[in-house]
C-alpha cells in the first residue's frame, strides 16, 4: 500500500532537478540579455534643436553636432568641427595602435566605434547605423550571434552537471528501493 511513496518521491526528485536546471538556465539568459542591453547604450551629448541634450547613441541622427571628450566612443560617422588636439584611437577599425590627430584642414574625419583619447571637440553626423564604415564592416562579417561567452559556456557545464548528479542520485535510490522491495 505505500510502496508508491518511494517511487513518487524519486520522481518528483527527478522533476524538480530537471525543472530547476531549466529555470536557471532561463534566467541566465534573460540576464544576459538585459546586461548586454544596457552596456551598449552608452549617453552623448549633441547639439539638436539649438540646445544640448543627452541622447543613446541609438538615437544619434544625421545632422546632430556631438560634443566628444576624453573617453567618449565616436557614435557615429561624421566631420570635425572644432575643438582642441583631438585625438582618436583607430585600433577597432584599423589594428594600428597609434593614436589619429583630428584636425579641420588634414585629417576631418571622425569614424563609428572609434574612442576618444585626447582632447576634445565637436562634430556634425554624416552617417548612422548600418552606413557608417563600422556598420557596413560589421555587415560584411557574417558572426554567429548565438556563439556563447566564456562565462555562459561554464554555467552551462555546472547545470548540466548538477543535472547530472541529481539523476545519478535518484537512479541510485530506485535502485536500492527496488533491490530493498524485491529482497524483503
Amino acid at each position: 500500500k505505500a510502496g508508491w511513496y518511494d517511487g513518487g518521491s524519486i520522481i518528483i526528485a527527478i522533476l524538480l532537478v530537471v525543472s530547476v536546471s531549466a529555470l536557471s538556465n532561463f534566467k541566465q539568459s534573460r540576464q544576459f540579455d538585459k546586461l548586454s542591453k544596457e552596456s551598449s547604450n552608452i549617453r552623448v551629448e549633441v547639439l539638436r534643436d539649438g540646445r544640448r541634450q543627452h541622447v543613446s547613441i541609438f538615437d544619434v541622427v544625421v545632422g546632430d553636432i556631438v560634443f566628444l571628450k576624453i573617453g567618449d566612443q565616436v557614435p557615429a560617422d561624421g566631420l570635425f568641427l572644432d575643438g582642441h588636439s583631438l585625438k582618436v584611437d583607430e585600433s577597432s577599425m584599423t589594428g594600428e595602435s597609434d593614436h589619429i590627430d583630428i584636425d579641420e584642414a588634414n585629417n576631418p574625419f571622425l569614424i563609428s566605434g572609434t574612442k576618444v583619447t585626447d582632447g576634445y571637440g565637436r562634430m556634425v553626423v554624416t552617417s548612422v547605423g548600418m552606413n557608417t564604415s563600422w556598420g557596413q564592416m560589421m555587415s560584411s562579417v557574417s558572426r554567429d550571434l548565438d556563439e556563447e561567452t566564456p562565462l555562459q559556456r561554464r554555467l552551462n557545464k555546472l547545470t548540466s552537471y548538477i543535472g547530472k548528479v541529481g539523476l545519478l542520485v535518484a537512479s541510485l535510490v530506485l535502485v536500492v528501493l527496488l533491490v530493498r522491495y524485491f529482497t524483503l
